[in-house]
């Protein structure tokens, strides 16, 4: 019987090891796209035996489909291996202060369904995830996409996250474990993280980060965000808390942050302070634009009325977005004097105002860094745009639950 029992806890254990090294061929094929027998097995450090035992099996799921033959390098032309779009499903949400969006990905890591815009607005009530499940159950069976074959959920929030501990410091201090009530909710695993350094790890894996080893990716939406790539890693500090360059003061005799500081960047270059800034001149009695746009609510001027009005040549909206750069260039004119990275990406709702914000951004860069560093760096406009934030914590799940 003792025989008996040890042979049982041995064949556990052999099963659980190879359920992990699928787990790793998984999210290999996923984050890399179709490779063939001998690159998962440089990858994975494993026997081309041994992987081929692997793929085999996953076949026979329906896992894994043979895609057929790669280029040669001088043999034979390798046979290519790739997931079965429809093997599984992972869903990314994005949930800021404004709005919630849900997009839903294949084993692919194609968008077969999304972007959704919900009207769900980030708040200190755990019942918000109740709201966001509703609409995905609709949006799934629209679809007609089996919510078994989910297999997980990432989720980005705004606020300080806690990996460790998995909770959310600014809305739910409270709530401890926080991925695993909103994997009661969802009904599926869910994880979670802070949304710059979720769309970092956007860039980092699909985007322009890809490849590089120091990288700064500055999120600038309805708050200053920075997620930080060091040594080829996402960089969260010692509690997950790196990358609030929005509370950092920069206007002496500025406006009251939120977050209780005085002048804090947030208040001067980010999407909502870019707005409060174009009502109080148009209510100032500034001519602009601005007020034909919105039909003469001015209540109804927002960022994107603001850049929409540069583009026309508003005067104006053009200074505004001018002002705001070089109030952002100045900001990273010091993350560059610190961290002398290769290159920084800059994203999120203001991003969208490339044209105008460029320039005065290189221009507070040239004025406030040693040009050592700054000749040093490379500035770069995210091209994932406002998908970064769905591809991200999509991917962030599957990255997880690889290994979990």
């Amino acid at each position: 019987m003792e025989l008996l029992l040890k042979n049982k806890k041995l064949m556990q254990g052999v099963e659980l090891k190879k359920a992990g090294q699928q787990k790793e061929i998984i999210r290999s094929l996923y984050f890399h796209g179709p490779q063939s027998n001998a690159e998962l097995s440089r990858e994975l450090g494993l026997s081309t035996p041994k992987v081929n035992s692997l793929l085999q099996e996953m076949i026979f799921r329906c896992t894994v489909q043979e895609l057929g033959h790669g280029d040669s390098s001088g043999g034979r032309r390798p046979v290519m291996y790739g997931l079965a779009p429809e093997a599984f499903y992972v869903v990314g949400i994005t949930i800021n202060v404004n709005f919630s969006v849900i997009a839903i990905f294949n084993a692919q890591n194609e968008e077969i369904s999304g972007p959704h815009t919900i009207q769900v607005r980030m708040e200190r009530d755990i019942t918000l995830f109740e709201r966001i499940d509703a609409s995905l159950r609709e949006i799934l069976s629209t679809n007609g996409i089996d919510r078994k074959k989910v297999i997980a959920v990432g989720i980005e929030l705004p606020g300080l996250v806690d990996q460790e501990k998995h909770i959310n410091k600014t809305y739910f201090p409270n709530v401890p474990n926080l991925d695993l009530k909103i994997g009661e909710i969802f009904g599926f695993p869910v994880y979670f993280d802070n949304d710059a350094r979720m769309r970092t790890f956007a860039e980092q894996h699909f985007g322009l980060a890809r490849g590089r080893q120091h990288v700064l990716m500055v999120h600038i939406d309805w708050g200053i965000g920075l997620g930080l790539i060091v040594n080829g890693q996402l960089y969260g500090g010692k509690s997950g808390f790196s990358g609030e360059f929005g509370h950092i003061p920069m206007a002496e005799n500025g406006i009251l942050c939120h977050c209780g500081k005085i002048g804090c960047l947030e208040t001067i270059a980010s999407a909502p302070a870019i707005a409060r800034q174009a009502r109080e001149g148009v209510e100032n009695g500034t001519s602009s634009l601005m007020t034909t746009l919105v039909e003469g609510d001015i209540s109804k001027i927002t960022t994107t009325t603001v850049i929409e009005a540069a583009r026309m040549g508003d005067h104006f909206s053009i200074s505004l977005l001018t002002q705001a750069g070089f109030w952002l260039g100045k900001g990273i004119a010091q993350l560059m004097q610190v961290f002398n990275p290769e290159l920084i990406i800059i994203g999120g709702k203001v991003a969208e105002a490339s044209p105008f914000i460029l320039a005065p951004i290189q221009q507070a860069i040239l004025t406030y860094t040693n040009n050592d560093i700054s000749n040093d760096t490379e500035i770069l406009f995210s091209l994932l745009g406002v998908k970064a934030g769905t591809i991200g914590a999509a991917a962030f799940a599957v990255e997880k639950l690889a290994h979990t």
